[in-house]
């Protein structure tokens, strides 16, 4: 069945206007299309699809118990990102990250000052060898404590932006076929070719879930220019991962 986003706003305003349990279940059943699609994208990340499918159908009720038509907003708008969350929340809940050891967060950090100072004198990235004699630590030190601040920055970006949709959600990676483990991996080494001003960026768009109006604020910058920029990032992360698979 196809997702009719027309239909789904008239049987959600039809529900509102006479709140039966006709009205929604005809409702509920215009939405189980979006429903299905959203829980498929979550599949390969330690949740069964049916569980899956079951919470956004679940969340779709209460979506279509909590809308509000005199608001103005489209039925989808307000749909989409309530499912996605509560979809997310529960794979946050049955699979919760591990976060790195202090003392690995520590070594990133010492790591990402020395990356800078590199920078800085160099006008070029330093590779692991060089970070190494920099901090005077062994090779093995460096790698482990870089693919520590890495994996944490990805996991970091899991929240969802106004649209409901992540970081991941907005680059094709997950098309490639490797395990969420893999996706992982693959964009927290992708990551290392942004600024920090791009880093910085992205966690304040997925992480502290700001709209591009506020990240604009946050940034001393137009709300034009943080579209612009976010897009140019997006591109270049999908640029680096197409080119590594």
């Amino acid at each position: 069945m196809a997702i009719d986003a027309a239909l789904m706003h008239d049987m959600a305003c039809r529900y509102a206007a006479s709140p039966t349990q006709d009205a929604l279940n005809r409702a509920l059943e215009a939405c189980l299309p979006l429903c299905a699609l959203i829980a498929g994208r979550f599949l390969n990340r330690g949740a069964e699809y049916d569980d899956l499918y079951q919470v956004a159908c679940l969340s779709c009720v209460s979506a279509l118990k909590g809308f509000d038509p005199e608001r103005g907003l489209k039925f989808t708008s307000y749909l989409t990102p309530t499912v996605t969350g509560a979809v997310r929340n529960y794979l946050r809940d049955q699979a919760p990250l591990l976060r790195a050891p202090r003392a690995l967060r520590q070594q990133g950090m010492e790591i990402e000052k020395a990356r800078e100072a590199f920078l800085n004198r160099h006008h070029a990235e330093p590779t692991p060898r060089q970070l190494a004699e920099a901090l005077n630590w062994d090779i093995e030190k460096v790698l482990t404590a870089w693919n520590a601040r890495s994996a944490g920055r990805v996991a970091s970006l899991e929240e969802a932006d106004e649209s409901g949709l992540t970081l991941a959600d907005r680059i094709p990676f997950l098309e490639t076929g490797f395990d969420d483990a893999e996706q992982r991996e693959d964009l927290a080494r992708a990551f290392r070719i942004l600024t920090e001003e791009e880093t910085h960026l992205l966690f304040l768009r997925y992480t502290k879930r700001l709209s591009q109006r506020d990240t604009a604020a946050r940034m001393n910058k137009t709300q034009m220019q943080i579209s612009r920029m976010e897009r140019r990032i997006l591109a270049a992360l999908r640029k680096e991962l197409t080119e590594k698979t």
